[in-house]
């Protein structure tokens, strides 16, 4: 047994820290952004004015469970996915 960790053990434990690196910098970041992102999402409402992620600029006027219709002029509404939704605008 102590012959088989010598001989791995180093290996081993070079894999485990990179993957503690790996989890913290790459995947730790990432969820926590996914969280925010959800979040806006979630506290999206009518008269909101938001930027869709090609670029759209316009103000929520409908919300369902999957799509957001926007009214991006007078007598001009678009629906988009909400996860499309980049930005909300104060």
């Amino acid at each position: 047994m102590n012959e088989l960790f010598a001989k791995y053990g180093g290996m081993v434990l070079t894999f485990a820290i990179w993957a503690a690196v790996f989890y913290f910098l790459l995947i730790l970041p990432n969820k926590k952004k996914q969280k925010k992102h959800q979040e806006m999402l979630d506290s999206l409402k009518d008269g909101v004015e938001v930027i869709t992620a090609g670029g759209i600029k316009g103000t929520i006027t409908g919300i369902g469970p999957e799509f957001l219709t926007i009214r991006i002029d007078k007598g001009v509404n678009i629906q988009v996915l909400k996860n499309s939704i980049s930005r909300v605008l104060k």
